[in-house]
């Protein structure tokens, strides 16, 4: 029994025999060949055991979502989000990871992570063994500021049956971005063993070390009464997290890395990445804020001439788009099938006090703000919003009343501004999803590319006459060079040449256009000089009339 193995099975738990028994085999083929960055990903979530403080300020507890790429074992993204059950006594919604986050996910991995004030210099791309130069030379967002995670975009995603993996969001964002998925099995945490095994190496080289808010797997590794410390934020654990990544993480060797040119040299996952990106290339591929748009949760929503609801939110277009908005109210229904009147809106949850509705008839969008923005100073989500409402509804109140909901925030805002605030990390609070999507169109200065104007070279230039009566202006230096136009006229042409004259050139045969000369007829003369006499009489003879005409 010990040589056949049965012995050691026997003697497992029950639990552990079963789960055993329940494994399915390996699919055929075995294990694939993976020989370039982003080519196989692996995707898992998992509780991270660390208490932080949510948006109401009570302690709540938080999962860990992240991408690990298999060919050189790189965490290319990872996402902390608040984690709560739901409330049984006040019928309060739960809280897990969503579509959205696996969205933001996917936005870290496409794009370099920043170092933010108060890192360590050694977690910048520039001082690791990434290829910094060339990966610059190749991606202008490569920049000084560079954290030293690599950019992988990913081409097949392995992800576990969970809800928001398999949602009609995250599977329309995949699409989007030509990502393939394949579920794994069930109760077979081998078919995405690198995410498992990260979850491990967080636990102990990171999480642990957290100063507030480690829970453990018991009073004597976690301490008791960590409610009550000042935890840190969702957003500051997600700072810490993505430091430790580049710090440590990304610059630790892995037993599993081998150059298989050297293959007794043990490689950190920089390193690995250096020597494979050298193979298969790098080529960047960065997305504009109008394609970034699309990644965002989508609304079906009615345009109106006072705007129109999302969660009982009205929304209006601001002032540059109030024409393109006007348009789409002319043309009524979408024409989509079964849309009729629906147009299509993308807004962020994280950010709701601004959505974006889309034209699909002229591939455009139209930025619409939230009507009573200017009370909220704080940043705020539509989980925010939704608890504030159901807080106003149990008030006796209707969740319609957006006005309502959004003093009640404010209030909210300013008496958590009142408190003693809890000690922060360096540097200001990031935003909750960390490095969010750009959505907004870069403001163009329409005078950058204009050189420097001397004002000293400008001249005065004298005022046209109003009067055909005023005297003829002096004969003023050209201001143009000589030979342009009709700005040089002979001298014996009798005539005062026109002010504007330089500006427009000959015909070519010599002759000036009558526009150009500012010479005034004498029957004009004549009638100004006749309406100027104060000695007209009416009754006088037709002789004496004839004479006033006659001068």
């Amino acid at each position: 029994m010990k040589e056949s193995g049965l012995a050691d099975a026997l003697g497992q738990p029950t639990r552990a025999r079963a789960a055993l028994a329940s494994t399915p085999p390996l699919p055929h083929g075995g294990r694939e060949v993976v020989l370039r960055p982003g080519q196989v990903t692996q995707a898992d979530t998992t509780p991270l055991r660390i208490l932080a403080r949510g948006d109401d300020g009570r302690p709540t507890a938080t999962e860990l979502t992240t991408l690990i790429d298999v060919a050189n074992h790189s965490a290319c993204a990872l996402m902390i989000t608040p984690s709560r059950p739901r409330d049984a006594e006040s019928g309060q919604a739960g809280q897990a990871t969503r579509a959205i986050d696996l969205t933001l996910m996917l936005a870290q991995a496409l794009a370099p992570w920043p170092v933010m004030p108060g890192w360590d210099p050694l977690s910048a791309a520039a001082a690791s063994s990434l290829p910094f130069g060339a990966l610059r030379a190749a991606d202008e967002r490569f920049t000084e500021a560079t954290a030293a995670r690599p950019v992988i975009r990913p081409e097949l995603i392995i992800y576990d049956q969970g809800s928001p993996y398999v949602s009609e969001h995250f599977t329309e964002v995949c699409d989007r971005l030509r990502i393939a998925r394949r579920p794994a099995r069930k109760k077979t945490p081998t078919d995405k063993p690198l995410p498992e095994h990260f979850f491990v190496t967080l636990a102990h080289r990171f999480s642990q070390h957290v100063t507030h808010g480690w829970q453990g797997r018991s009073h004597k590794k976690r301490g008791r009464g960590i409610d009550r410390m000042p935890l840190y934020t969702i957003a500051e654990l997600q700072q810490m997290a993505q430091e430790w990544v580049a710090l440590e993480y990304q610059q630790t060797p892995d037993a599993g890395l081998r150059d298989p040119f050297r293959p007794g040299v043990v490689l950190s996952p920089n390193e690995m990445y250096a020597v494979q990106v050298a193979r298969s290339g790098y080529r960047a591929v960065p997305l504009s804020p109008a394609q970034n748009r699309f990644f965002l949760l989508r609304q079906w929503v009615i345009p109106g001439k006072g705007g129109f609801m999302i969660d009982y939110r009205t929304y209006q277009p601001i002032a540059q788009d109030a024409g393109h908005y006007r348009e789409i109210l002319l043309r009524g229904d979408s024409k989509l099938p079964g849309r009729e009147k629906q147009w299509e809106c993308r807004f962020n949850p994280y950010r709701p006090e601004r959505v974006w509705l889309y034209d699909h008839t002229a591939d455009t969008w139209v930025t619409c703000d939230f009507r009573l923005r200017h009370l909220l100073h704080d940043p705020w989500t539509a989980d925010m919003w939704q608890e504030h409402a159901e807080q106003h509804r149990a008030a006796g109140g209707s969740a319609k009343d957006e006005e309502a909901i959004a003093l009640s925030l404010a209030q909210r805002d300013r008496r958590r501004r009142s408190r003693r605030p809890p000690p922060k990390r360096t540097g200001v609070e990031p935003p909750f999803q960390g490095l969010e999507l750009e959505t907004e169109q870069p403001s163009q200065d329409p005078y950058a590319d204009l050189e420097e104007f001397d004002l000293s070279t400008l001249r005065p230039y004298p005022a046209l006459p109003i009067s055909p009566m005023a005297p003829p202006p002096a004969s003023a230096p050209p201001t143009l060079p000589a030979g342009t136009g009709g700005a040089d006229l002979p001298p014996d042409s009798g005539r005062t040449p026109h002010p504007l004259a330089g500006l427009f050139p000959d015909d070519g045969d010599g002759s000036r256009p009558r526009a150009l000369t500012a010479e005034v007829p004498a029957a004009a003369y004549e009638v100004v000089e006749a309406e100027l006499l104060d000695d007209l009489d009416p009754d006088s003879d037709d002789e004496a009339e004839d004479d006033v005409w006659e001068m």
